[in-house]
């Protein structure tokens, strides 16, 4: 860890590089707090509600949502962190098209794309003239090509800001670990992108660190790592290893309720940074550290802080579970509706979405992540598009001269409400023009003044009565919550605390796209089921499929409840006005014996349990996404589970799902073998099946399976034989194997 000493001498140079501002950039103001000695709480309370972010901190947060593409060597060696003794040879996209990225980045709304420009194994993708390991000594292009400048010209062409990523860790690089020697040339290299490539807008580093090619470990120079940055892109924001932008703490996407950008000093410790932002792989993906500690500005973390820095939080994710391209991967893309589940707990909640999105070996973007991006963009749309609070009537409690309440929703870049100094509480009621459904409110602070408000609450007038509909504590930036469809015309904002006179910038109201609801939403069930569909609009009809293909307005129309008396799988969708308004809702119904228990001889791994015990007889399958919760993981045991049918009953058919997923260390069973029992404790064997399917790059789900005759049994028991350790043509050739389980069916 870092000592006391380390620590003020690295806050001493953030402070200095905060005060120190380009030309360019104006006045920075007020985006640092020194705390004097003897200063009371609501005395620190107010120094926190001052601080601002600086220009090109504020810039940075309205870009809103970003993109990162994980490209390099790694893309062609099937692997995420490369060892750096990788032949230049092997990095060749056949059809490189950076006009492509960028196109089908900024169609999914997204405004600056971060380029990895070098990663951990230190193969460059410019001609670095400081190493012969890049792109001028791969086949690509006769060794002329430049990735990072075409990706540049890519986002200059069509108005998209550009960043790069360059590792500090460089796994080929001879000096590294002789600090002085590479320190100079990691900043030879910061200077040669920083200077070729047109204007950046933000350079990302991460902590990673370990021995390098001579067994020693380098100490990186972080201070002039960040004054070549200053010197040459002063508009440039300095990302998660700097004093711009901060980590959110995990690589799920997903950021916390109560989201403060105002922080204590402490959290800028570059060596908590560093051990929390990366660790080698673990069972095939990342497994960063969890930093999601509830919140890291309320006023019980800030009263002990001698100073106070503006330091917004950056979340990031990848839209597949590796974050460069692996065609096994090809049908483990988050979805539409994940995606925007994702962007409703990161942007949603006053951070920067950071989405990683990784081409082929062409150097392309694939179909796969085309589709999902298009159908992301196509739900935010429909949802943001119209602010159903516009035209409404405002009553405010109170209003400062100049910030009336109505700047909320005239969307004017520089106007905004505010309540008189030292009113830290105030209600804003909406008349709305008329009756409207809606389900989501979006709120903003006038960030440029600070981030004040720590409580707030939603209500809506029901005729007789005021209706609760939200609640939650910071704004910042951007805060959006959803709730259920409410019809109303007068709502009511209620800020509950602030730190001092509260600002909003912008208040809106706006409506989903209708989802469709399944009842029972899947499981299964021993004769027959029914099933009922329904929709959160009332103007929208219900379209569906028992067949697994996707549901379209000409699908059949939902009017009455299924029947099902088979295992199937359900998918709906709502329709408005011949065009389906969001995606399908999916329910998989099994037809089974049902099992009252199930006991493991050996427990599964605490990190995939699954929903417990009873994951493998709830009728719900998993699906190629191991991280489904839907799989119970067991590494390099074999698996033995019996069920308790209750009593007595006549069997024709015991099947059991796996999965594999080699890249992920996931391997079939090489065997599995079927039990039966009436006690529990006598068992006679029934039948097995070996694996046929050996060495593949495919995503799998694998049904073992076992045909019975006139066999009565309470009891059934699966065996099922782990390969152990991973073969040796695998990356982890010795390691554990990983054996994945789901759904046992009895029929």
């Amino acid at each position: 860890m870092m000592t006391s000493s380390c620590r003020s001498t690295f806050w001493l140079t953030v402070v200095a590089l905060m005060l120190s501002v380009s030309s360019g950039l104006g006045r920075q103001k007020n985006n640092f707090a020194i705390i004097k000695p003897g200063e009371s709480l609501q005395d620190i309370v107010h120094r926190a509600a001052n601080v601002a972010p600086s220009p090109r901190q504020l810039n940075w947060q309205q870009q809103e949502f970003i993109a990162f593409a994980h490209f390099g060597m790694n893309t062609f060696m099937d692997q995420e962190w490369g060892k750096g003794t990788e032949s230049p040879s092997a990095f060749n996209p056949t059809d490189f098209d950076a006009r492509q990225w960028v196109r089908v980045i900024k169609n999914a709304g997204m405004r600056l794309l971060i380029i990895t420009a070098k990663h951990h194994d230190g193969f460059c993708l410019w001609p670095s003239k400081y190493t012969e390991h890049s792109v001028k000594s791969s086949p690509w292009k006769e060794g002329k090509g430049d990735v990072v400048g075409e990706v540049a010209q890519a986002c200059r062409e069509a108005g998209l800001k550009f960043g790069v990523y360059l590792s500090p860790w460089d796994r080929h690089e001879p000096t590294f670990g002789d600090s002085p020697a590479y320190n100079e040339h990691f900043r030879n290299q910061l200077r040669e992108l920083l200077t070729n490539y047109g204007e950046i807008s933000e350079v990302w580093f991460d902590g990673a660190n370990d021995e390098g090619p001579n067994g020693k470990k380098q100490v990186y120079d972080w201070p002039s790592y960040y004054k070549v940055i200053r010197d040459l892109a002063p508009q440039a924001v300095i990302a998660i290893m700097g004093p711009d932008v901060r980590w959110v703490g995990t690589e799920s996407g997903y950021g916390r309720e109560t989201e403060w950008s105002v922080l204590p000093n402490i959290t800028q410790n570059l060596a908590a940074i560093a051990a929390s932002s990366q660790q080698f792989p673990v069972d095939g993906a990342f497994a960063p550290r969890d930093l999601m500690d509830d919140d890291l500005g309320s006023r019980e973390k800030i009263k002990n802080a001698s100073a106070l820095v503006w330091y917004p939080a950056e979340t990031d994710v990848s839209i597949r579970p590796g974050w460069f391209y692996h065609s096994s991967q090809d049908n483990l893309v988050k979805s539409p509706a994940k995606l925007v589940d994702i962007y409703y707990s990161s942007v949603g909640r006053n951070s920067v979405l950071l989405l990683n999105i990784p081409p082929d070996r062409r150097g392309q973007i694939t179909d796969h992540d085309i589709k999902s991006l298009v159908g992301m963009r196509k739900i935010l749309d429909q949802t943001f598009t119209t602010n159903l609070a516009s035209g409404a009537t405002i009553i405010a409690s109170n209003e400062k001269p100049g910030h009336n309440a109505s700047a909320v929703i005239e969307h004017h870049p520089t106007s905004y409400w505010t309540t008189d100094d030292d009113i830290e509480s105030a209600t804003l009621e909406f008349q709305l023009p008329r009756q409207r459904t809606f389900d989501r409110l979006m709120l903003q602070e006038n960030i440029s003044a600070g981030q004040r408000i720590e409580a707030f609450r939603l209500e809506a007038w029901t005729g007789n009565t005021w209706k609760a509909l939200a609640r939650g504590t910071t704004v910042g930036y951007k805060r959006v919550l959803r709730f259920p469809a409410v019809t109303s015309q007068r709502v009511r904002l209620l800020i509950d605390s602030s730190r001092t006179s509260p600002t909003l910038s912008s208040f809106g109201l706006y409506k989903s796209p209708p989802t469709v609801t399944i009842e029972p939403n899947g499981g299964a069930f021993e004769s027959s089921l029914r099933v009922r569909l329904s929709s959160d609009s009332k103007k929208s009809a219900i379209f569906y499929t028992l067949d697994g293909s996707e549901p379209t307005f000409k699908s059949k129309r939902y009017t009455r409840p299924i029947d099902l008396t088979r295992s199937t799988l359900v998918k709906a969708v709502a329709s408005l006005g011949g065009e389906v308004a969001a995606e399908p809702s999916e329910a998989r119904f099994t037809k089974c014996l049902k099992a009252q228990s199930v006991i493991f001889e050996k427990p599964y791994s605490a990190k995939y349990p699954g929903r417990g015990d009873t994951t493998i007889i709830d009728g719900r399958r998993g699906s190629l996404d191991f991280q489904d919760k839907e799989w119970l993981g067991f590494n390099g045991d074999d698996v033995v589970a019996s069920l308790d049918l209750g009593e007595s009953k006549s069997i024709h058919k015991i099947t059991v799902g796996f999965l594999q997923q080699q890249g992920s260390w996931i391997f079939l069973p090489s065997e599995v073998k079927f039990f039966v029992s009436e006690d529990g404790i006598s068992w006679k064997t029934t039948g097995n099946q070996s694996n046929t399917l050996k060495q593949t790059e495919s995503v799998v789900v694998k049904d073992f399976s076992c045909a019975l005759k006139n066999v009565s049994a309470r009891f059934v028991r699966v065996d099922a034989k782990n390969i152990g350790t991973c073969p040796p043509w695998h990356p982890g050739a010795g390691d554990k194997a990983w054996l994945f389980l789901d759904e046992v069916v009895v029929e």
